[in-house]
């Protein structure tokens, strides 16, 4: 067996494990109750079903990920118009808590999803999400919108993305990294048209209307989407709410330090490129415009990186998709002298960047059974929102402070060193697994084919 296998046996021994877990042996306990329903038992991975749960999850993403991705429009609205003189760094508490509890609470909900059922988790995310637009709706000063669209949406969403992030990859095997794809598009689609409908509604009906109707969408159309959410394998009685072997494996630690590192240089764009513009020269509508940009080029990103990784392999793909952002990112938002070039940042940047939103619930899923998936996705997402606490936080501050407001050299720099950063913690994770995988065959190969395999094998 050649290294270029790892993934696809690894899986398919998930699969044959799964059958095993579940046969008519093991009885569920009375006391454990499963809320999902199962349409057929075990189904096998790769079939056309799949595909609605799949698709369910891309809509629910529209409007998990579309009120994060989105919220630079809020945001440039915020800092220029309705809390002019209110600091960036206190401003951007409520972004930032969107994202970081939406993942860092993960660890609670992801074991709450496996315990207790996909749908009874999504439905509470729902309404929680619908109640946070409504009574942000009302609120007057910065800390009323802190915890409404701050805390009260990121915990909602923190229910909702629970078992959306672990249900692609565990309905497909050959075709994991296109679906999980397609799946996580649905964010930057949802950025796409919330960042549209933000800015008009903010334009032509006030920022208090234009969350209480984003508050109605968001129930309508999530409330209809759970229903979709099945499980291909029957969740198993457990005796723990969390997952705690996965501690005892290096590669969930290297994983969980990628995804805080590049957590905490990867909003930086999204937040701020509206405020640049401005700075520039250009108008209002150039910020929400550069988001439209952003957001487009990560809905085909995203898509495309699904595609490479199954071919290139998870590792490779998102190594190199994070060396590439930070060339992109750099010279291009430093050297911007003018609006125009920002566009071009923008495309390029939506297309390369989010490829680790596609991979990293792959890799995870390679690694651990598929009916602890949520939990240990859940896990390692608790390190990506200290990571996006940390690193929004830290740029409004050094953009306050050392910026001065005026130019975002410094804040580029912070930016690409943690996404440089997170490159390094994936090649040693890579290299690790190699090293694995090479462990359990016989090797008879000279050392220049180690180089070789340590460069070029695919995983």
């Amino acid at each position: 067996m050649s290294v270029a296998d790892t993934e696809s046996v690894v899986t398919e021994k998930h699969y044959n494990s799964d059958i095993e877990k579940h046969s008519d042996t093991e009885k569920p306990s009375d006391a454990e109750p499963r809320t999902d329903t199962q349409p057929a038992g075990i189904r096998p991975p790769d079939g056309a079903f799949g595909w609605i749960p799949t698709l369910a999850v891309c809509v629910n993403y529209m409007f998990i990920f579309g009120a994060s991705n989105s919220y630079g429009v809020f945001s440039t609205y915020y800092l220029n118009d309705k809390f002019q003189g209110t600091s960036a760094t206190k401003l951007a508490w409520i972004g930032t808590l969107i994202t970081s509890l939406m993942l860092g609470c993960n660890i609670a909900t992801g074991a709450l999803a496996d315990k207790y059922g996909y749908r009874a988790t999504a439905y509470t995310g729902t309404v929680l999400c619908t109640l946070a637009y409504i009574l942000a709706s009302f609120a007057k000063e910065v800390w009323q919108l802190i915890l409404t669209q701050g805390v009260l949406f990121g915990i909602g969403a923190s229910f909702l993305i629970a078992p959306s992030l672990s249900i692609p990859p565990q309905w497909f095997d050959r075709y994991r990294g296109v679906a999980s794809g397609v799946a996580v598009a649905g964010s930057s689609l949802g950025g796409l048209w919330f960042t549209a409908a933000t800015q008009a509604m903010i334009d032509h009906l006030g920022s208090a209307w234009a969350l209480r109707i984003l508050g109605i969408l968001t129930f309508v159309m999530t409330g209809l989407m759970n229903l979709m959410y099945y499980r291909r394998v029957p969740a198993r009685p457990r005796k723990h709410l969390f997952e705690w072997k996965a501690l005892r494996r290096p590669v969930f630690w290297l994983v969980s330090l990628e995804a805080c590192a590049i957590y905490t240089g990867y909003w930086a764009l999204t937040f701020y490129v509206g405020t640049a513009a401005r700075q520039l020269g250009g108008s209002q509508s150039d910020g929400s415009n550069l988001l439209l940009v952003l957001n487009a080029g990560s809905a085909l990103g995203r898509v495309l990186a699904g595609v490479v990784a199954d071919r290139w392999g998870n590792m490779n793909t998102l190594l190199a998709s994070l060396v590439l952002t930070v060339v992109i990112e750099m010279p291009l938002w430093m050297r911007a002298r003018s609006v125009p070039p920002l566009y071009v940042l923008c495309a390029l940047y939506g297309m390369v960047s989010p490829t680790f939103i596609s991979v990293n619930p792959v890799i995870v899923s390679t690694l651990f059974d598929s009916d602890v998936l949520a939990s240990v996705l859940g896990m390692t997402n608790l390190f990506a929102g200290l990571g996006v606490l940390a690193g929004n936080l830290s740029q409004g501050a050094i953009f306050d402070k050392y910026d001065h407001r005026e130019q975002f050299t410094n804040t580029i720099v912070f930016s690409a060193m943690f996404i440089l950063f997170a490159a390094l913690v994936v090649f040693f994770m890579r290299l690790y697994v190699l090293c694995l995988s090479r462990g359990q065959q016989q090797q008879q190969q000279q050392d220049t084919s180690t180089l070789r395999r340590m460069f070029f094998t695919k995983i």
